[in-house]
């Protein structure tokens, strides 16, 4: 089913959860062909006990027996939901994104199991419900709470009744051979059925010939005539092929309640086939009368309406008015004015916005912007990420980056589209275990199957459900090392470090960025070394390097601290000992150049104020982070815990900076103590001398800045892209008849004054979004509420919000543009089509 979603191209996908077998094909079955036809990608879910089944009837439309496999299928994309037995809700209420279609199509008080309760789902559904259909005007008091509810008449697909097979079916040949007239009837032989008219003219007309094409679900006995003949229900795709030899089609209902809620399907498949029909007076027929439709009752009234129908001049009608009434009650039409509701509706947008991550490279990311999609994460591991992106861009992949967040959002940062895993109000706050495997399922849920390469940054977002070999985990240090490593014995550590342990297992690759990771593996699983590649982290000598006088001697020694201000990276450490360093040393100040959280930044600038002029605290683009660097002439690198090879460190090494760091994690690969710079204990003590050394040793503090640049070109940004190259190819060179997806969608921002009531706008949104496109659609005043509503490619935002990327097109219904923040291309009309300026 995951190849299925990826292999075919759909505007939304549309399910009919368990109610009905396929055959006979009645409303719900021929709704979904129509959608399928019409480019829909539609399950029909078939009641059944029998084992998992899946089989394509029609294109586009798939027949599914089990249906509680299309969950992990379809739980994390919006889907359109078309509901027409209160139970089927049982299933659909697990889909959290779902557009409901509630189709009223029989008397409830039939239905089997309504009650009270049943009764209280139904107007439930009714209220909740984004469209609400009914089959016939008997119907309508059950959706009397919908003011917009649609009359949705049943009708026929003309086409597959026009060209009806020569051939005469086998058990139809004896009956057609008696020469004698057929009197014809599809469908259901119920409660409903008039037994007595039918086997009462049978009796009165031995020279008739009646034939019952359908599953007979009462006592057969009551049929029981030289000339009736059941033959049994037979496929839809045969019924024109027996119904060409009737003479006259019959309707033989009782009428009650029950039936005057029912528009036949059958009438319209009779008129596809130009018969002349009788039919008791139910109500959805009597619209219907002509001479060709005739209405009766009783046996007598029923056998005089058959012989008027059996007249030449009345058959010759039934066939050309006939085959113009079922013309102009087509399943297409019924579709197109559910279509034009869905375009009406802004709420079901949504069905058309799903994320498609087929042939794509799909990274799962704990964080790269926060869990608001607003703010973007400057750290290491973000830009590692975003030069990975350009190496696939350049070698032809697309690159999608999923991570955790608080609802359905996407946003599009520098070319990337970065897509909350979020579905159904997951929240990131609390990262336990439990919501780790949510995070991890949910990324399976949009992947699987259909991207051609999964990366895992870090590689411990594997765990549990990566399986394929085609995957790469990336390895940023031992990340996993932090206070609460503390384990009493060997069962604690494995419970404690199970995560990360099984999450290499799971990759099919490893990248390390440090030594000290790939060997902590080794020591725990020996096998691993042979899945571990380490390609150290790296700078880019073109953008990090030394100022030109960065040799020249200056009045004041910078000390930077260039990095996220948090305990794991030392900010205590530098703040402990900041004092102390600022009343020894008066030609020395502090430089705090990183983000950080409003408590830690809190204590940077207590200490800003008790020394004015001397700290300096702010934050730099990361591709303006050299500007900082060519200020400094020490940097530090006071690492606690969780580290690699560091981003940071490197490229303070390429700018020619004297670097102190701690002997923490892959912080050894880089500093060799005492020849490029000073490698200490993660202690205050340590670093408050190893600073002192480099100011009171200016040759010292030359000297480590001329061999940390000339170490640093070790690390260069050209042999990190060679060696991940090497291993993308040997990854993917195995995989077979990729699809791969390389071309990128437009960012679209639609500003618009008022929320949208206009069914053109809507075509126009489906539109954009069924050609794939990224939708920003910004409201002058939206609520909070609003902002949730946002799912896949359609995003409900301010007109003041933030976008992290500039728009590739930008449409507005505002007129007057002084109020936008950028040039309008594009106006929609009084009809909501676009008129381009």
């Amino acid at each position: 089913m995951m190849n299925i979603l990826a292999a075919k191209n759909y505007k939304a996908i549309v399910v009919y959860p368990e109610a009905v077998l396929w055959e006979p094909n009645q409303r719900p079955q021929q709704l979904l062909k129509e959608l399928a036809k019409c480019g829909y990608l539609c399950f029909f879910c078939e009641t059944s006990v029998g084992p998992f089944s899946l089989r394509e009837a029609e294109p586009n439309l798939f027949i599914v027996q089990g249906e509680k496999y299309l969950l992990s299928v379809l739980r994390s994309q919006s889907v359109i939901v078309l509901c027409s037995w209160l139970v089927q809700m049982a299933w659909a209420d697990f889909l959290p994104h779902k557009t409901l279609w509630y189709d009223v199509l029989d008397q409830l008080e039939f239905l089997s199991l309504f009650d009270d309760q049943m009764e209280q789902k139904h107007n439930q559904i009714v209220k909740q419900a984004d469209i609400v259909t009914y089959s016939a005007m008997a119907l309508k008091r059950y959706v009397t709470d919908r003011s917009d509810a649609v009359l949705l008449p049943n009708a026929a697909r003309i086409e597959d009744f026009l060209s009806p097979a020569e051939s005469v079916p086998e058990d139809l040949a004896p009956i057609v051979a008696t020469g004698s007239p057929i009197i014809g009837y599809f469908g259901a032989v119920e409660e409903w059925f008039a037994t007595n008219l039918v086997e009462g003219l049978a009796a009165k007309r031995p020279d008739w010939q009646f034939v019952i094409l359908g599953n007979i679900g009462i006592d057969e006995t009551k049929l029981q005539a030289p000339n009736i003949h059941l033959l049994g229900m037979k496929p839809y795709r045969l019924l024109a092929q027996y119904g060409q030899y009737f003479h006259v089609a019959i309707i033989p209902f009782l009428v009650n309640d029950l039936t005057d809620c029912i528009s036949p399907v059958k009438f319209f498949e009779y008129a596809s086939l130009g018969l002349p029909i009788v039919s008791t007076p139910i109500s959805e027929m009597m619209p219907y009368q002509a001479d060709w439709v005739l209405a009766a009752t009783e046996i007598d009234g029923f056998e005089t309406a058959i012989m008027e129908g059996l007249k030449p001049e009345i058959a010759n009608k039934a066939k050309e008015a006939g085959r113009i009434l079922a013309s102009r009650n087509q399943w297409a039409a019924r579709v197109d004015l559910v279509e034009k509701r869905l375009m009406s509706k802004p709420a079901v947008w949504q069905a058309f916005a799903n994320h498609d991550s087929s042939g794509k490279i799909a990274v799962m990311a704990t964080t790269f912007l926060d869990f608001e999609g607003d703010k973007f994460y400057s750290g290491g591991a973000e830009r590692y990420l975003i030069d990975l992106s350009q190496l696939f861009e350049q070698k032809g992949y697309s690159i999608t980056i999923y991570q955790y967040g608080n609802y359905a959002w996407i946003r599009r940062f520098r070319g990337v589209d970065i897509v909350s895993l979020s579905r159904g109000g997951q929240h990131a706050k609390e990262l336990s275990i439990g919501a780790v495997k949510v995070y991890s399922r949910l990324f399976h849920e949009q992947t699987a199957e259909r991207s051609i390469l999964n990366v895992y940054s870090a590689f411990f977002n594997a765990w549990p459900y990566e399986k394929g070999s085609s995957s790469i985990g990336i390895i940023h240090g031992v990340a996993w090392d932090n206070p609460a490593s503390r384990y009493q014995d060997g069962s604690s550590f494995w419970e404690m470090n199970r995560r990360f342990i099984e999450g290499a297992k799971l990759c099919g690759s490893l990248v390390s960025v440090d030594n000290n990771s790939a060997n902590w593996f080794q020591t725990v699983d020996y096998s691993l070394r042979d899945k571990i590649k380490v390609i150290a982290n790296y700078v880019d000598p073109s953008e990090f390097y030394p100022s030109s006088d960065h040799e020249k001697p200056k009045d004041r020694i910078v000390i930077l601290y260039p990095r996220r201000l948090y305990h794991a990276r030392g900010l205590q450490l530098v703040l402990q000992v900041i004092d102390e360093i600022l009343i020894k040393y008066p030609q020395a100040d502090f430089h705090f150049c990183g983000q950080g959280d409003p408590d830690d930044i809190r204590m940077v600038k207590m200490k800003m104020n008790r020394w004015p002029g001397r700290i300096k605290c702010y934050a730099l683009p990361f591709d303006q982070m050299a500007e900082a660097y060519h200020q400094a002439d020490i940097s530090l690198i006071p690492t606690l815990y969780s580290e690699g090879t560091s981003l940071s460190c490197l490229e303070a090494m390429s700018c020619g900076n004297a670097v102190i760091a701690t002997r923490v994690g892959g912080l050894s690969d880089l500093v060799i103590h005492d020849y490029n710079g000073l490698l200490i204990e993660p202690h205050a003590h340590a670093l408050k001398e190893a600073i002192a050394d480099l100011i009171d040793n200016p040759s010292k503090r030359a000297l480590f800045k001329y061999r940390a640049q000339t170490v640093s070109q070790s690390f260069s940004k050209q042999s990190w892209v060679r060696q991940w190259s090497k291993l993308i190819d040997s990854v993917l060179h195995e995989k077979q008849d990729l699809r791969i997806v390389s071309e990128k969608s437009l960012l679209i921002e639609i500003y618009l004054s008022n929320y949208p009531q206009n069914e053109g706008i809507g075509k126009t949104i489906i539109r954009l979004l069924n050609e794939g496109h990224l939708l920003y659609v910004k409201l002058k005043n939206i609520s909070a509420a609003g902002r949730l509503s946002s799912f896949g490619r359609l995003q409900w935002m301010g007109w003041i919000e933030t976008s992290h990327s500039a728009p590739d097109l930008v449409i507005s219904d505002v007129t007057s543009h002084a109020d936008l923040p950028c040039t309008v291309q594009a106006l929609f009309n009084e009809e909501g089509e676009l008129e381009w300026m």
